[in-house]
């Protein structure tokens, strides 16, 4: 049955039109035989609305006619085809039959299929008219839509009609062109794996009719000549004999994920190696997610099998001393060594048999913000008679020796005076030494530091520890001497492993170079994000409170003397704290991933007004007047510029000085800018005339954990360099003590104009509707002065303290037939339903519902998933009078 040689050629643009249309009906794909139709291009066809490609006898400009015709369209031709006139770009309308049908997405999407009648068919509906109709259209229709568009490849494998074909991107994930692999069922069999052939989709499973979907994972060949894993998705079709007639699918390319599970499986080995019935017992208590595990070797030690102590939260109960459990094993793990995330220590476990077993365990917690023990995990060994085993004896445990070899981070192992005892390969390697040459002698001639600015020896950590029996934090201010090699700055940590009196009976360092210590570039800019918020809220502190100052000054006069001339100033400080809180918030979001086309002297503006917060330095910003637009996350390339003020900023000895910042475009010639193809670019450039960078320091300030600054943590330029060069741009630096730093950035010119938002008319009437309003708030002011607001406006409206409260309300007045004409709601209610859990409840009730979400939250991102959501309006607090009067307008127009 499966014996072929004949091919298939994908679908052309005669064979029909296919669009792919967004939940609101604004086009995003579109076939080359939808273009035909239109006379366009298929990029000229996506972004407009579909309704606006046909003729129709009642047209409208009102806001959201075409949403409303496209939702009329698709409830008419969901179940047969209808006949809409066609408007072609060059020529005169025609009819045609249009069909749509829901496609997967998030939000939903739809498919419409779309054709010319046959001769002669006129102009009626006819259901029967396949040409349009999903389940008879040629599979590769929808594929070649997504070809060049996504990872996947697609195939269709046709036994019935004994054909095949392969999209090019499936092809291409197998390492060939398109035109080198011939699209029949040969080439398949000849490239799937022969260990995989059972599993893969063209084979028949049980007897079956109709349609079957699967998801399977094989491997096939590569043209290079190695295997490929690939995840395979789709539906195989039975005919009514059972026999299988057609499979059509994608696959996906998942050898990353393959290699990762490969790594999961021998750490898996490792573990259950260590875990086992040896002298180290492990274990992972995890009871935030109430997940519990004990090895089999933490079981043996105890007297038991695995059967007798299985993996739950009794069992670490029954492990642990009674006497010193009563509060639970959460707060007997949280009570020892506070203020410390990992340590050493001697406790003493339950036996079987009820006597104290002494062990040496290492724990490391994983403690929240709120100081709450969420996870603990580590290792425990049995102590000789009570007394704590040598170091000797601890680090020639075959279990504990392969443990640390597994770290990425260097291990050395003093005894208690001071000398070397063990070196994990990876501490060899950075040391220059093998543990044979090291073995006895002392920890800090090893262990060499020198001063990073001083250069002067820094202190022996191990001697410190075993003098102090205090934990060193994690340090970056030294540099560490290898053989003959230029010292490295190194990252480093020390701590003393205690004996069964609590004395220090040897100590561990633990260190890494800071260039291995690499962070994606999304936790780069989250890292940084957080130290920069810390460095801004000084200043934005400074600042709100000066309009504090102003708001209350107005109102203070207002209430005292009758005198209302300052309200309005109070009015101009309240929007002005509004518009510095919205900075704020999306400059801490850290992005929604979403670029928009933005002039560079906007942000710019935004960022001195959030970085020079409450600083002396003067700024001055110089934008040329023909300077272009450029293309960013927003909230990214506000983190980047305020990151190079604050720099700045910080750069002044006597926090006195000045930074200009100009900005202008550019043309630079083919690798003129490392990195940078020819073309046009804007360049921002940021000049300071603070201490300047030391020449030694120059080539090092974009790396990862490298910095000059006492509590700094080197992340700022890290970031800014990571996040630019996501952004197709690149950075320069110029520098000179005493005389200041120049950081220029380097941007791609955007080729649309700035996106600006729609202003609207100052002049708007509020108070020209009328209805009845529910309002949900948990707080009693704003219930107090929203209420008058409405009295104000001519509404009538109830108050809801809470969402249960406003639920009942509605319920009342919909039993009697006279639903509330809109609700506002408030995002969050403490101790309560909020506003988005109550609209739901409320659209279950009566889908009809109208409502205003309202919030502090002053974001473009947040509003739009709220639209999204079915609410009707977004109300951002604070708001005056005009504020809510157009939101109620507009919502009770819609």
């Amino acid at each position: 049955m499966h014996s072929t040689s004949q091919s298939v050629a994908p679908a052309t643009a005669a064979d029909g039109a296919v669009l792919v249309v967004a939940h609101d009906g604004r086009i995003q794909l579109a076939s080359a035989a939808a273009a035909a139709l239109w006379q366009a291009r298929p990029d000229e066809l996506a972004g407009d609305f579909f309704p606006n490609l046909f003729v129709f006898e009642v047209t409208s400009q009102e806001p959201g006619w075409v949403q409303s015709q496209w939702e009329v369209l698709v409830a008419a031709a969901a179940s047969r085809p209808i006949a809409l006139r066609l408007q072609p770009k060059e020529a005169s309308d025609f009819e045609s039959l249009v069909r749509i049908e829901p496609a997967a997405g998030n939000p939903p999407q739809h498919l419409v299929f779309v054709a010319r009648p046959a001769s002669g068919a006129g102009t009626t509906p006819v259901a029967t008219v396949t040409a349009i109709a999903p389940v008879a259209a040629p599979a590769e229709h929808f594929l070649g839509l997504l070809n060049d568009r996504g990872p996947l490849g697609f195939f269709d494998l046709n036994f019935l009609r004994n054909e095949a074909y392969y999209s090019p991107t499936w092809k291409k994930l197998l390492g060939y062109a398109d035109d080198a692999m011939p699209n029949t069922y040969e080439a398949w069999l000849a490239l799937i794996h022969p260990d995989d052939s059972a599993a893969a989709p063209d084979r028949q499973g049980r007897v079956a009719t109709g349609t079957r979907p699967f998801s399977h994972e094989f491997r096939m060949k590569h043209a290079l000549g190695h295997y490929v894993w690939l995840q395979c998705v789709g539906v195989q079709v039975y005919g009514p004999n059972g026999a299988l007639q057609r499979v059509i699918g994608a696959n996906l390319e998942i050898g990353d994920r393959k290699e990762f599970e490969e790594l999961g499986l021998r750490a898996e080995e490792r573990m259950r190696e260590f875990g086992g019935a040896g002298r180290a017992g492990l274990f992972d208590l995890d009871f935030s997610a109430g997940l519990y595990w004990l090895s089999p070797g933490f079981k043996t030690f105890l007297g038991y099998s695995a059967a007798e102590l299985p993996d739950t939260l009794e069992s670490v109960l029954r492990s642990l001393p009674m006497d010193e459990t009563t509060g639970g094993a959460q707060a007997y793990f949280l009570s020892r060594h506070p203020g410390q995330i990992a340590y050493f220590d001697v406790i003493h476990l339950r036996h079987r048999e009820g006597r104290d077993v002494p062990v040496q365990a290492c724990v490391i917690r994983q403690i929240s913000r709120k100081k709450e023990l969420q996870r603990v995990l580590g290792y425990v060994m049995p102590l000789a008679e009570g007394l704590a085993p040598t170091p000797e004896e601890a680090f020639s445990a075959p279990p504990l020796a392969a443990l640390l070899a597994e770290l990425h981070e260097g291990v050395l192992v003093a005894d208690a005076g001071g000398n070397v005892l063990h070196l994990n390969p990876k501490a060899e390697k950075l040391l220059g030494r093998t543990l044979a040459q090291c073995l006895g002698q002392e920890a800090g001639e090893v262990f060499r530091l020198v001063h990073l600015q001083s250069g002067q020896p820094g202190e022996n950590p191990v001697a410190k520890v075993l003098a102090t029996a205090e934990p060193t934090a994690l340090n970056t201010e030294f540099a560490l001497e290898a053989g003959d090699a230029a010292p490295q700055p190194v990252a480093f940590s020390a701590r003393a492993v205690p004996d069964a009196t609590g004395r220090p009976a040897g100590a561990v360092v633990v260190f890494r170079l800071p260039s291995e210590m690499s962070l994606t570039p999304e936790e780069l800019v989250r890292a940084n994000r957080f130290e920069a918020l810390g460095q801004l809220a000084g200043g934005i502190a400074h600042d709100f409170n000066n309009l504090l100052t102003t708001i209350l000054g107005g109102v203070s006069l207002a209430k005292e003397n009758r005198d209302y001339s300052g309200l309005e100033n109070s009015e101009r400080a309240c929007l002005a704290a509004k518009g510095l809180s919205k900075q704020l918030l999306t400059f801490s979001r850290g992005g929604s991933g979403v670029r928009q086309v933005v002039r560079p002297a906007d942000i710019l503006a935004d960022t001195v007004r959030l970085a020079a917060a409450g600083s002396t330095v003067k700024v001055e910003v110089e934008v040329a007047p023909d300077t272009g637009t450029i293309c960013v996350d927003r909230a990214q390339m506000l983190q980047v510029f305020q990151n190079l003020v604050i720099n700045a900023i910080q750069a002044m000895p006597t926090g006195q000085g000045r930074i200009w910042i100009k900005a202008a475009n550019v043309t630079l010639a083919p690798a003129e800018v490392s990195g940078l193809v020819g073309g046009t670019y804007v360049t921002v450039e940021v000049r300071d005339n603070g201490s300047g960078i030391k020449p030694e320091h120059l080539e090092k300030i974009f790396a990862p954990f490298f910095t000059t600054k006492k509590n700094g943590t080197g992340l700022g330029l890290a970031t800014v360099l990571s996040i630019v060069k996501r952004h197709g741009g690149q950075m320069g630096v110029e520098s000179e003590l005493g005389v200041g730093s120049a950081f220029t950035v380097f941007l791609p010119v955007a080729e649309q104009p700035a996106e600006v938002e729609a202003r609207r008319a100052p002049t708007f009437n509020v108070a020209t509707k009328t209805g009845r309003v529910l309002f949900m708030d948990d707080d009693p002011q704003i219930c107090a002065l929203t209420g008058g607001m409405l009295e104000g406006l001519g509404y009538k409206f109830d108050i809801a303290k809470t969402g249960e409260e406003a639920v009942q309300f509605y319920k009342r007045y919909l039993n009697i037939g006279r639903p509330y004409d809109v609700v506002i709601m408030d995002l969050t209610i403490i101790g309560g339903m909020g506003g988005e859990q109550t609209f739901r409840m409320l659209r279950d009730l009566h889908p009809e519902v109208r409502a205003i979400i309202a919030s502090g939250y002053d974001n473009d991102d947040m509003a739009r998933q709220f639209l999204d959501m079915g609410f009707l309006g977004y109300l951002t607090k604070p708001y005056r009078v005009g504020d809510l009067g157009r939101v109620l307008k507009k919502v009770l127009g819609s």
